[in-house]
């Protein structure tokens, strides 16, 4: 039998109340088998089937059904061929499945329940409900469903056995572990423990995929390594309202005119519960970040038992765990772990902050022609003190690529004609659109719409925007106009506004602010792709980074619900523009342009912010809401100087032991290079 695995294929059902929507097959692999042996006649029975994962109006379902060539005559049903799972344990899976009577899958070690014949479960927890709309109960022993992940797969069952039909349908979140078989044990093979501890048939892999299948489990549900079982994710049993709440409480998108907050909480209830019809009411694409947020993308790298992780984030920290750390390197071929170093990490060093670059160093760094001369030289000098902010204007041009370090005074005024000519061209484009094209033209009607809400309420105490008639207020909305046009794939994306207020403020010019503008989106444009990648990615990254380097406090994120990290939302998203002042953010971004020390060195401003306020975070009493509170108060009152020396800090005592990290932390900060 051939295998494939297809993805994304769309079909139109009707669902329950008669109504028609998407059922969407985002994976689908054949050769996918459930395993019986039978000792009596020593019949070994393979069953084959197809595994799908399925988005189905709200739902997110694992399906697996057997193909009929593989079941015996009398036992193909197409009627009751799935049992849809109802109630909040969806371990049964048929009356057969329970019946120590019947074949037993090859999985682990797994103990029959006590015969229930006769008898009828009252706890509509575990009712069974098949597509024909009848319901069969069982009663269930929790404690049947105990597996031993190391023991080779093997079970027994009577010589009277038939198969049973295993076709099964349940949603993806009433699973709570997915568990890999170990290296060499021939087939690789998925157990699937449920919420309530028991488990779904073990599905065997002969024909590969369950490397493809993991990864687009991870895009629908949050996961985690699990610290419990090694070879194991974790499905986090997420809070539906946890980002709405978290959008609701950092006020992300700012306040409009009357000075009253916008709060998309209301909205990103809707959102999640209609996704389609609320995609562009009032977030854009930001919206399908919202969706998607609850799904996080990557793969989370394996993590480590407690007793093999080290706290690093301060000296107090490891009197749990010691001063050693473990380092597990996974085998990508078979998902495997091989313990293979220890690391010390040695003493945090607090290095010293310099300088700004003044306009004498400046000066001297240029050649008769206006080359700059050692620009790394000048990136270290504002990696360690910035930029006087007489200087900015001429600076960041070069910093955000507008202008090539090599470049001659000459080359540089040809160049800028050129650009402001190409500034224009683009800018006629959306200015000579009609009304009545427009009303045909969704797309620039969307972001025009969106741009002219947030430009009403960006930055709008700075005196530089102040007014209802400010000239400044006009060019931001141009210049965000112009951006849609030069990047027309993404478009305008709530954010962006706050990115381009203090870029537009130094530069004070119309066409030196968009290409500075469109240098810095060249750097964080991912925060707003339509897939989410770039924000997923920094998430799972900081995920990564807290649970090496601070391991009790990342347990007491898990704790509070709160380690999907959405406190830090705010920070990634529009890089710290509303954590700190207006002049400490041009700072930071500009000592964050430079590169310097290594790449995601935004990360570790995270950690030493997370760093700063962990004592007070970590209090009994601190719970998902009080942290997004706690977080949301920090704004406008940390200590900038302060903040990037913890940061360097953090990063210079992991550089100290650069061999013995594990490799994603070094993939994060560069150290493979």
């Amino acid at each position: 039998m051939e295998a494939s695995v297809y993805l994304w294929d769309r079909q139109l059902v009707e669902n329950a109340q008669g109504n028609q929507e998407d059922r969407i097959v985002a994976f689908k692999k054949d050769g996918v088998f459930v395993h019986f042996y039978n000792p009596g006649n020593d019949d070994d029975k393979i069953i084959g089937g197809t595994l799908s994962i399925v988005e189905e109006g709200h739902k997110r379902l694992l399906e697996w059904k057997p193909n009929e060539a593989n079941l015996p005559a009398d036992e193909i049903d197409n009627e009751q061929d799935t049992q849809v799972l109802s109630g909040s344990s969806s371990a049964v899976v048929g009356t057969e499945v329970q019946d120590c009577s019947t074949g037993q899958e090859i999985s682990s070690e797994m103990r029959c329940p006590p015969s229930n014949e006769g008898k009828e479960s009252s706890d509509p927890e575990w009712t069974v409900v098949n597509d024909s709309g009848h319901s069969k109960s069982n009663s269930v022993d929790h404690e049947s469903f105990e597996l031993a992940m190391d023991a080779v797969p093997s079970l027994q069952s009577s010589p009277e056995t038939t198969v049973p039909n295993y076709a099964f349908s349940v949603q993806l979140q009433e699973i709570r572990y997915i568990k890999r078989s170990n290296k060499g044990v021939g087939w690789p093979y998925i157990v699937l423990e449920m919420r309530d501890g028991g488990t779904l048939p073990t599905l065997h892999f002969h024909h590969k995929g369950c490397k493809k299948f993991l990864k687009i489990v991870e895009t629908y549900v949050p996961t985690a390594p699990s610290t419990k079982y090694l070879r194991t994710i974790e499905i986090l049993q997420d809070n539906p309202n946890a980002l709405a709440q978290s959008f609701d409480e950092l006020n992300l998108f700012g306040a409009d005119t009357s000075g009253q907050p916008h709060h998309p909480g209301a909205f990103a209830k809707k959102l999640i519960q209609d996704p389609v019809t609320t995609a562009f009411s009032g977030f854009s694409k930001v919206t399908n970040f919202l969706q998607d947020m609850l799904n996080p993308a990557e793969t989370m790298p394996q993590s480590r038992p407690m007793h093999e992780r080290a706290s690093v984030m301060n000296e107090d920290a490891t009197e749990a765990v010691g001063a050693g750390r473990i380092q597990i390197k996974q085998d990508d071929s078979s998902g495997g772990f091989e313990l293979i170093t220890c690391a010390q990490l040695g003493p945090r060093c607090d290095p010293l902050r310099g300088q700004p670059l003044d306009v004498e160093t400046w000066n001297n760094h240029k050649d008769e022609e206006g080359r700059i001369i050692d620009p790394d030289g000048i990136k270290e000098i504002i990696f360690r003190g910035g930029i006087e902010p007489v200087l900015r204007k001429e600076v960041w041009k070069y910093l955000l690529g507008y202008f090539e370090w090599n470049m001659t005074q000459a080359e540089i005024k040809s160049y800028k004609k050129d650009k402001e000519d190409d500034y224009y061209r683009m800018k006629l484009q959306w200015k000579s659109i009609s009304a009545d094209q427009e009303n045909r033209f969704s797309a620039i009607r969307d972001n025009k719409c969106l741009i002219e809400k947030d430009v009403t309420r960006t930055d709008r105490t700075r005196i530089f925007y102040e007014g209802n008639e400010n000239i400044s207020l006009k060019l931001l909305n141009d210049i965000l106009m112009t951006y849609v046009m030069y990047n027309f794939d993404l478009g305008y994306v709530q954010g962006m506004s706050d990115l381009l207020s203090p870029i537009l403020e130094v530069l004070a010019g119309e066409v030196d602010a968009f290409w500075c503008f469109v240098g810095f989106m060249n750097i964080v444009q991912h925060n707003f792709d339509v897939n989410q990648m770039g924000m997923k990615t920094q998430l799972k990254n900081l995920r990564v980074l807290i649970q090496f380097l601070d391991p009790k406090f990342w347990d007491h994120l898990v704790d509070k619900e709160s380690s999907n990290l959405y406190f830090c939302f705010r920070w990634l998203l529009i890089r710290f523009k509303r954590e700190f002042s207006f002049e400490d953010v041009q700072t930071l971004w500009e000592v964050s342009w430079t590169g310097l020390p290594c790449p995601n060195f935004h990360l570790l401003i995270c950690l030493a912010l997370l760093d700063t306020e962990k004592q007070k975070l970590m209090q009994p009493e601190c719970g998902f809401t009080e942290i997004l509170k706690h977080v949301n108060d920090l704004s406008g009152s940390i200590d900038l100087e302060a903040t990037l020396r913890k940061a360097e800090g953090l990063y210079l005592q992991l550089v100290t032991c650069k061999r013995d990290l594990p490799e994603t932390v070094k993939d994060i900060l560069g150290l493979n290079k």
